[in-house]
Order: structure tokens, then sequence, then C-alpha cells
């Protein structure tokens, strides 16, 4: 009995050396790289991984036992600044952490942090974008900042693990991307990004103030004056005008003095009727975008959502600013809904 009780602490103590000894040869910290290729657009992908709801339905680990593991999201939910935490109370796997956004550069760069709390594991991660030939590659690197000496056992067998998760959430987005089952709706009030194809229209120049009423009773006319001449001269079929706009390239509030035009999208060869009409281009390329819903005296609220949105998010935007409405209202308190639009600097 001695002797199986002398054997068995022998096993312990050569247990607890290798233990303290192995740390020595195993690397201060670990890093890995992967890469996959979409055929989706790089916008739709690169909100995949910026809009943290959308990262949380196929993200690594998290979405294994997504039944089992609560996920708290914190505001913005998008974009710099926005994490969430996660917990899994059955699969010690999984264990607990945090997902946070450190950068984000609209469709080219992401950094982000990830805290493993249930292994003592900080991770820096870079993700970047590139679209070429209609496909998007996205090329991910990982590496944990250095481990404390007795935790290098662990976090070092836990890499192959995580090099595991991240092959089957990338398959699960891949996944998810072929079969077109996106997160496409975006709210009011919600700010997302979108790759403008740009828009001619045949318009009419307006000077206001910046009075929502004196702006409405301009874009009114306007409107009225363009899809009349549409409908009696060109031969439009009523229902093929839709999705009038107003673009404006002057909105300033200390002098109370707006520049617009208002217009509706149009195909190349119709020409203006006069010297009042003219055809205007609203450029394409990257924007973001925000769903616009209510009276015509409330909707500059969205415009200033943009503004405070791309401060807050360091975006830099292009002083192109326009709002693109499903139908145009016949009074100013009449409900409208469409997109609100800012070109940005990539």
């Amino acid at each position: 009995m001695k002797k199986i009780v002398n054997t068995f602490l022998i096993i312990i103590f050569l247990f607890i050396i290798a233990g303290c000894i192995i740390p020595t040869f195993l690397p201060k910290n670990i890093e890995f790289e992967t890469s996959r290729q979409f055929n989706n657009p790089v916008s739709e992908v690169f909100l995949e991984f910026n809009n943290l709801e959308n990262y949380g339905s196929w993200a690594p680990l998290i979405s294994t036992d997504s039944l089992n593991t609560n996920i708290n999201y914190m505001f913005p939910y998008k974009g710099m600044g926005s994490s969430f935490t996660w917990v899994n109370k059955k699969n010690n796997e999984i264990g607990k952490g945090e997902y946070k956004i450190l950068k984000s550069k609209i469709n080219t760069y992401i950094q982000s942090q990830i805290i493993f709390d249930h292994i003592g594991v900080i991770y820096l991660q870079d993700i970047h974008f590139k679209y070429e030939n209609n496909n998007t590659q996205v090329k991910l690197h990982l590496k944990s900042e250095n481990f404390s000496y007795f935790n290098r056992i662990l976090a070092y067998f836990y890499l192959n693990h995580l090099k595991d998760d991240w092959e089957e959430g990338l398959n699960k987005l891949s996944s998810k991307l072929s079969k077109n089952n996106l997160n496409t709706h975006v709210g009011v009030g919600d700010t997302e990004f979108a790759d403008f194809p740009g828009l001619q229209l045949l318009s009419i120049k307006n000077e206001t103030t910046t009075d929502p009423d004196e702006i409405f009773n301009a874009a009114h006319k306007s409107l009225k004056e363009i899809s009349k001449y549409l409908i009696d001269s060109l031969r439009y079929i009523p229902t093929d005008i839709k999705n009038p706009v107003l673009y404006y390239s002057k909105f300033d509030t200390l002098n109370h003095s707006a520049i617009f035009y208002s217009g509706y999208p149009i195909k190349l060869d119709v020409l203006p009727k006069n010297n009042t009409m003219s055809l205007i281009s609203i450029p394409g390329g990257k924007a973001i975008y925000t769903p616009i819903e209510g009276s015509f005296n409330s909707i500059l609220k969205f415009r200033y959502s943009l503004d405070k949105y791309s401060k807050e998010n360091g975006i830099q935007i292009k002083p192109q600013y326009w709002e693109q409405y499903i139908d145009f209202p016949i009074s100013s308190h009449d409900v409208i809904k469409g997109n609100a639009y800012y070109l940005i600097t990539e």
C-alpha cells in the first residue's frame, strides 16, 4: 500500500514539475491567419462583420451552442466602439468573454479585441476586405497578448480549437451569403453603409430658407411641373414615375438658406423642357444612409442623425446629401417614407 502511495505521489510530483517546465518551451503569444473568398459585394460581407447582431449569428464559438449562449449587445451595436459579451455556463470551451470593435473603416478594415475570460487570454484581431473581379477577399490575422507563465499550456492547446471554430464560422457565413439570407432590414433611425449606383435626375433648382414648409412648397411645385412634363410631353406612364429626390447642394443653418434640386430619376435620353429644368447627376460611390419616416416637417432630424453617426465613427462625409422618397406627399403634414444619404470619402 505504501508503495502505491509513493508511486502516486511521484506521478503527481512529475506532473507539477512538467507544468512548471513546459511553459518555458511554449511561445509567449500565439497568432494565426486565415482567409476566405465570397461571391458577394464587399458592402454585404463587411456588414456581416461590422454589425455585431449579424456577426453574432455565425461568429466562432458563440454560434456553436447558440441555445445555451447568452449574448448581451452594447450600443451602438455596429462600427467602432460596439461590443457584446457572451456567457455559456454549460460549455466550458465557450465560457464567457467580450468582443469589441476598436477600429472600423468602411468596406476596408476592422480591428477588434476578443477577451476570453475563462482562459485569461486577450486577442487582437485584424480583418482586411478587398473587392476585385466581383469577389470579396477577407483576410483575418489574430494575435494574442503575452500570456502569464502558467497560462501558456492552456492557451497553446486552445489555439487549434480556435482555428477550427473560425473555419466553422466562415463556413456558416459562406452558406448565409450564398443563400442571400442577409439581415437587410434597416430600421428607421438606424444607419448603414451602401454601394450607391448613382442617379441622373431631371430636376428644378430651388433656393429657399431652411424652413421645412418653404422647402416642401418649393419641392412640391417643382415635382408637379416635372411629372406633368414627363406624362404630357414624354408619354411616361404615371406609375413609372417613382422615387422623387431632393438633392441639397447647400443647407446653411446659420444663415437659414438652402439650395436644392428636386427631381425624378430618368433615362439618359430625356431632354429638359426649358432652362428651368436641368439634368444633374448624383455620383455613385460609398454612402451611409438611414430610412426616414414622418411628416416633412420632422425629417430634418434624419440628416442630423447621419451627421452625428459620421462624427462618432470617424467617417469622412462629402458635402453631398439627398433624400429619396417612395412618394411625395400632398401635404407637409402627411407621412413620407424613403431614405436619406450622404456620400462618404473612403
